[in-house]
């Protein structure tokens, strides 16, 4: 093979493959197989050792063949794609295995009841099992035979999860540490050792015998990750299309190279009949390359073991598309002004914190065109011109910190609903920030009327506050930017006679909406997650007034961009790229949400901050249409006549 490098364009190949099926590999051809990757311009692919029943695709002497295969698929496969100079790598599901459960159900996890977890469920995820029964040395014993009859390019560890096992392998193990199996938040923390135990053998095995592999751990936090990041996204699935924004832009931070896994699938993982439109494909890549991913399309096998050509006519399609951009896209960075601070996400040890807020501030800031990270605790804060602590993010010591020298080299600050308190949630965390904390809002719903001075553009209406938040008062020195109006009584207060159903709003409470100090802005109410909920476009209005007081010269500006386009920066040695993005999800019928079509916007006007940097030319690429470029108060001004979904436009330094 030739020197390999991180994957552009992937597929993750599933092949769960229910035990009744009679004629598994039956038409299985190795070479057809590759060859059908090579002309969908595929350079690396996962492929299945061992799907999520238990079942081997190969002739393994450790686990369970599946009983109608009567051939190795995973040699071949590794061997035809080397031959094409595709990296495969190997997947095993490390989190369900149901023939192995059934085989020894005392490998099973136990909730703290003493069941087996999702006992009373007959879907595809019942029958978790334990790392700390023999099932972890079973686990490590089939990765190592992978490791040393395959030449294989990477580990793909399926399905881990952080709910605590009461099983009593694992309560043994938590009172040999001196810990208490009665304290729930000690049996997460022991789940989460357990895992990082059996990572640390999973590293040393790969390092003895394939070094330099790349390793995945699915359902992990990204910074547990060893190598790189697949970002499992399947929009039209449980996803959506509000998850991608938030987690790009944090794994963007994290410091490992990452790919977009999206799917082909019309709904979720497995769904062999449903194939998306080449647009919607196209959407969720580009939207990877403009955060400065790489590209990665999720399939499922037929059992028969052959790939479906019209999936691999419409990937070949879309990968032909992303292709010609690699010039600009290899090694590209994004770039940001704005940091959204959402501590928890660094967490590792525990479920996934509720992104409501973050997915909030994500899709608000998408839409003002502001360039934005997600960062968590670790991140360093330093050179960002903005922090955005969306809603209930308090300030413990490290953070606070952090904020300070953020605010003492000029940086600012908007927080909202508790951000900005301190842990105990008793008063403001920092003496920068405009309010006087006076405990929870007692109104709900509230109002907000802009004040005169942020006022134009507003209805001359209180608009509705959904989801109460504090109670402030704004110090002297501040400006109230924002009033809070109180309504006649509560929604759905109940005197025994009457249910409150109809709440107007009754008077001015006295009270501030938003405060500015300073650099500082704060929100009484959960502005951000107020908007991933209701959508309330008078929310993002406000929040544009606040950014614009503090933050009066972005990285990039648009005009004639509408508020679903998207725009984004990166960055290479010598230039800087601008990533218009211009497709709409529709909500059709229930609950699906289709991208068919791009929709064409002529006339975008883009400015580029020029950052003490000189422009020697513009262009659009892939083509390199020359645009005329122009310099205007510090930024680069082109006009692109169309954008036609997606369009990159290139600045390059003399």
């Amino acid at each position: 093979m030739s020197e390999k490098r991180f994957p552009r364009r992937a597929i993750h190949l599933d092949c769960h493959t229910m035990p009744a099926i009679p004629d598994v590999g039956v038409d299985f051809d190795p070479e057809r197989f590759a060859d059908t990757l090579a002309r969908a311009h595929v350079d690396y692919i996962t492929v299945f050792a061992r799907c999520n029943l238990g079942m081997a695709f190969y002739p393994t002497k450790v686990g369970t063949v599946h009983p109608s295969l009567d051939k190795d698929m995973l040699g071949p496969m590794v061997e035809a794609c080397h031959a094409r100079d595709i990296q495969v790598a190997a997947y095993l599901n490390a989190g369900i295995d149901h023939e192995h459960a059934l085989q020894h159900r005392g490998w099973c996890k136990m909730n703290a009841q003493g069941q087996v977890y999702r006992i009373d469920r007959m879907g595809h995820s019942f029958r978790d099992l334990c790392l700390n029964t023999d099932y972890g040395q079973h686990l490590l014993d089939m990765c190592a035979e992978v490791l040393d009859w395959y030449p294989v390019d990477g580990l793909f560890l399926d399905c881990f999860d952080l709910r605590p096992c009461y099983g009593v392998e694992c309560i043994d193990g938590m009172r040999d540490l001196g810990w208490d199996p009665f304290d729930e938040e000690k049996a997460k923390d022991f789940c989460y050792l357990s895992h990082k135990r059996f990572f640390q053998k999973v590293e040393e095995l790969v390092a003895a015998k394939r070094p330099g592999i790349k390793i995945v751990y699915n359902g992990i936090g990204y910074r547990d990750q060893p190598t790189h990041l697949e970002l499992e996204i399947l929009p039209t699935s449980f996803w959506g299309y509000d998850y991608l924004p938030w987690a790009i832009r944090y794994a963007r931070t994290v410091d490992r190279p990452y790919f977009t896994m999206t799917g082909r699938f019309h709904k979720g993982w497995g769904d062999f009949g449903g194939l998306r439109p080449k647009e919607s494909l196209l959407f969720d890549c580009y939207n990877s390359i403009a955060n400065g991913g790489t590209c990665s399309i999720g399939d499922h096998l037929h059992p028969r073991g052959y790939l479906e050509p019209a999936v691999y006519d419409l990937i070949g399609e879309v990968f032909s598309e992303t292709m010609k951009l690699d010039p600009w896209a290899d090694d590209a960075k994004a770039l940001a002004d704005i940091a959204v601070v959402e501590p928890r996400l660094g967490d590792c040890s525990r479920q996934g914190p509720d992104t409501s807020s973050v997915k909030g501030a994500a899709r608000m800031l998408m839409e003002l065109k502001a360039q934005f990270d997600v960062c968590d605790a670790q991140h360093p804060l330093e050179g960002y011109r903005l922090l955005i602590l969306p809603d209930h993010v308090t300030l413990d010591d490290e953070l606070k910190a952090k904020v300070e020298r953020h605010l003492a080299a000029g940086g600012a600050l908007i927080t909202s609903a508790v951000s900005g308190l301190d842990p105990e949630q008793t008063g403001f965390a920092l003496d920068e920030i405009g309010a006087v904390y006076e405990g929870p809002e007692p109104h709900d719903p509230g109002y907000f009327l802009p004040t005169a001075e942020i006022a134009e553009g507003f209805p001359e209406l209180p608009q509705t506050v959904y989801h109460p938040g504090i109670a402030m008062q704004a110090k002297p020195e501040a400006t109230v930017l924002a009033e809070f109006h109180q309504p006649y009584f509560n929604y759905r207060a109940w005197d025994w006679r009457h249910e409150n159903m109809y709440t107007p709003q009754d008077r001015d409470s006295g009270r501030p909406a938003l405060v500015q100090k300073g650099q500082c802005l704060h929100f009484s109410f959960p502005v951000f997650l107020g908007y991933f909920k209701e959508a309330m476009l008078p929310y993002r209005q406000l929040v544009g007034c606040a950014i614009d007081r503090v933050l009066d010269e972005p990285l990039v500006k648009a005009e004639n961009l509408p508020s679903f386009g998207q725009i984004d920066v990166t960055e290479q040695p010598g230039r800087r790229m601008v990533h218009l993005l211009t497709y709409v999800p529709e909500l059709r019928g229930e609950a699906l949400q289709v991208v068919e079509e791009p929709i064409v916007i002529a006339d975008v006007t883009v400015r580029l901050r020029l950052d003490s940097k000189t422009v020697a030319r513009a262009y659009l690429a892939p083509t390199q249409s020359e645009l005329p470029v122009r310099v205007e108060d510090g930024y680069a001004v082109v006009t692109v006549p169309k954008v036609r979904g997606y369009q990159m436009v290139v600045f390059e330094e003399e």
